[in-house]
């Protein structure tokens, strides 16, 4: 029986081995790369007779500090002279309107500085308040009354939300028009178009561009690394350095 068995073992073991090299030899052919001068390159093709020399990074380069609070200072004060102007002309004053879900410290930090900021320029705040384990229909039910209200111009919803709520769909229930910080499709898909405009650009990268350019950087032609992939942050910033 043991005999049988290991006859049996050898005879599997060498149709394997046939089999193998069978399949080598017909792919032969078509894995072997063809020859340098078959290939279709053209009558001026001249190579490198030396390698190009190395990037070097022992060039000195000067380290500038961009000062944000003196820019952000600038422009708040533009910003409650156009608020006084709009005011006085037509009675009216741009409104914001936030909603925030869930107890995270950092979230509600973000918001409280928005409200704050609003304060000082003029401008009316809206702040919707949420517990952790509210409903969706909660909050699209007060996205809408938000998309309905003339007196409010913009509507932001603080990220992130908590797990059990669908974001996209939350995202996608703010107006086209009110979307002030970016994030609808539209406002996304035109952002990564040559030759379209968006009507609102997500404002922590627009801040930092408005940085640079206020700082007489630049950004034309230049190398720039983006670390982060997120929605909020790092694909708006990418796609607005290219633009």
């Amino acid at each position: 029986m043991l005999l049988i068995a290991r006859r049996a073992l050898a005879s599997a073991h060498s149709k394997a081995i046939r089999l193998t090299t069978r399949e080598v030899h017909c792919l032969s052919s078509i894995l072997v790369s063809p020859p340098l001068v078959s290939l279709d390159l053209p009558e001026n093709w001249i190579p490198y007779s030396d390698p190009p020399l190395p990037v070097s990074f022992e060039t000195k380069q000067e380290t500038v500090v961009i000062d944000g609070k003196v820019i952000a200072e600038e422009i708040r004060a533009k910003i409650i002279d156009e608020v006084g102007k709009m005011k006085m002309t037509v009675g009216k004053v741009p409104g914001l309107a936030v909603v925030l879900v869930g107890q995270q410290r950092d979230s509600q930090t973000y918001v409280r500085n928005k409200i704050k900021a609003c304060e000082e320029t003029g401008i009316k705040s809206v702040l919707a308040e949420l517990p952790e384990n509210c409903s969706e229909a909660k909050i699209l039910s007060i996205l809408k009354k938000f998309n309905e209200d003339p007196s409010i111009h913009g509507v932001l919803v603080q990220l992130p939300l908590p797990q059990h709520l669908d974001e996209s769909k939350i995202l996608n229930m703010v107006r086209l028009e009110k979307d002030v910080d970016g994030f609808h499709p539209l406002n996304m898909g035109n952002l990564a178009m040559r030759g379209r405009e968006p009507l609102f650009l997500s404002c922590t990268p627009k801040g930092c561009v408005e940085l640079l350019i206020r700082a007489g950087v630049e950004i034309g032609g230049k190398n720039a690394v983006v670390i982060g992939r997120s929605n909020i942050v790092g694909l708006p910033m990418s796609l607005l350095l290219q633009a």
